[in-house]
C-alpha cells in the first residue's frame, strides 16, 4: 500500500491517517513557466535501501516521479518493477529512466523494466538518460534480451524491431534535451568518485534537478557537493541520500563477520564513508541550497539495522531548519 505525504507533515503522523492536506504547487523562480502552468506531480520512493542491499521491506534505490501525465524513473535498482507494481504504476507508463550513475544498486532492474516492454508491445520509444558508459550498458542489455527476442519473433510471429524502442543518451552537466513540454531537467556531477583515484575521472555520476513550475532536485549517491548546491538552490523537494556513520560501522561489522567484503573491507569501508554523505552534511547542502524540504532516501545502514529515524534526521537539523522526510518504500510525496 502506497504512503502519501503532502506537504510538510510528518511521515508518522500521515502513515495513521492523522490529517489530510491540499496538494501545493510552488513556482521556482528561476522558471519561465507561469504559476497557473504548473503540473501537478508526485514523488514515489520505490526503493529505499542504501546498497547494494536489498531486503524485504527495502529494495534498492529507485525514484518514481510522475509531472502531469508524465512518468520518469530516476535510477532502478533491483526491485524497482515489483515496487512499481506494488504502488500501481505500469512500466509501459515510462517516458524516461534517468541514471544517476552506473553502479549496480542503481542500474540492476533496467534490463526486467526494458524486457517486459518489449515483451507486452513496446512500440513509443523509451530514453535512458545516464552517464559516460550509458550506451555500452543499454546496448549489453539489448545483446542480452536478443535470444528472447529472437524466439518471441518466430514463435509468436513478433513483428520485426523487438527492441527498436529502446534508446539511451549519454548526459553531460547542463540542460538534458528531453522530449516532454514544459519540463526541464538539468544535471550537475556530484562528488561520488573520488578524484585522488586513478581511473575514476573517467566516469560520472550526476544529480539531476526537474523543472515544471514546482521543482525537485534527486542528488544521486554523493558526499557533500558545491555543484549539488548549486543545482539544488531554492528546489522544493530536495531527495538526498544518507549515510550515518556509527550505526552503519555496526551493520558493516555484523556484514563482515558474515564474510561479507572478503579480502576488500578496507576498500568497501573507505568508500562507504569517503563518498556518501553524512546527515550533517545533508543539512548543509540542503540550508546552503535553501532547499524547501529534504526527503532521506538510499539509507545506509537502513534495514540492515533497525534504527529509529532520528538516527538520520537529527544531524541534518543540526543545519536546516525545514521539514525531513525518512524515506520507506512506496512513501508518496506530493511535490
Amino acid at each position: 500500500m502506497t504512503k502519501l505525504i503532502q506537504g510538510g507533515l510528518s511521515r508518522r503522523a500521515v502513515l495513521a491517517g492523522a490529517v489530510a492536506l491540499p496538494l501545493v504547487a510552488c513556482a521556482h523562480p528561476g522558471m519561465a513557466l507561469a504559476e497557473s502552468d504548473a503540473m501537478s506531480a508526485q514523488l514515489i520512493t520505490l526503493g529505499t535501501q542504501g546498497g547494494p542491499n536489498y531486503g524485504p521491506t527495502r529494495s534498492e534505490c529507485a525514484n518514481a516521479l510522475r509531472v502531469g501525465e508524465h512518468l520518469f524513473l530516476v535510477d532502478c535498482g533491483y526491485g524497482t518493477l515489483a515496487s512499481m507494481v506494488a504502488a500501481g504504476l505500469r512500466h509501459q507508463d515510462v517516458d524516461a529512466v534517468f541514471i544517476t550513475h552506473l553502479h549496480d544498486d542503481h542500474s540492476s532492474d533496467l534490463y526486467g523494466i526494458l524486457t517486459h516492454m518489449a515483451t507486452q508491445g513496446r512500440a513509443r520509444e523509451v530514453v535512458v538518460y545516464g552517464p559516460v558508459g550509458t550506451h555500452t550498458y543499454v546496448q549489453g542489455l539489448r545483446d542480452a534480451m536478443g535470444p528472447n527476442a529472437t524466439i518471441r519473433t518466430l514463435d509468436e510471429a513478433r513483428p520485426a524491431g523487438f527492441l527498436d524502442f529502446i534508446r539511451s543518451v549519454e548526459v553531460e552537466e547542463g540542460e538534458v534535451p528531453i522530449a516532454e513540454a514544459g519540463i526541464r531537467v538539468t544535471c550537475a556531477e556530484n562528488t561520488h568518485y573520488p578524484d585522488y583515484i586513478e581511473g575514476l575521472e573517467t566516469q560520472k555520476s550526476y544529480a539531476y534537478r526537474f523543472d515544471w513550475g514546482s521543482s525537485i532536485v534527486f542528488s544521486g549517491d554523493t558526499t557533500y557537493s558545491e555543484g549539488l548546491v548549486r543545482l539544488a538552490q531554492g528546489v522544493d523537494v530536495f531527495v538526498c541520500e544518507v549515510l550515518e556513520p556509527v550505526s552503519m560501522r555496526r551493520a558493516f561489522d555484523a556484514m563482515v563477520a558474515g564474510g561479507a567484503f572478503a579480502g576488500a573491507e578496507e576498500g568497501v569501508w573507505r568508500h562507504m564513508i569517503d563518498t556518501h554523505a553524512s546527515p550533517t552534511q545533508v543539512g548543509q547542502m540542503a540550508a546552503e541550497a535553501g532547499v524547501g524540504r529534504v526527503v532521506l532516501t538510499h539509507l545506509a545502514p537502513g534495514a540492515l539495522l533497525d534504527v529509529p529515524d532520528s538516527t538520520y534526521t537529527a544531524g541534518v537539523a543540526e543545519h536546516f531548519a525545514g521539514p525531513v522526510l525518512v524515506a520507506v518504500d512506496g512513501m508518496v510525496v506530493a511535490v
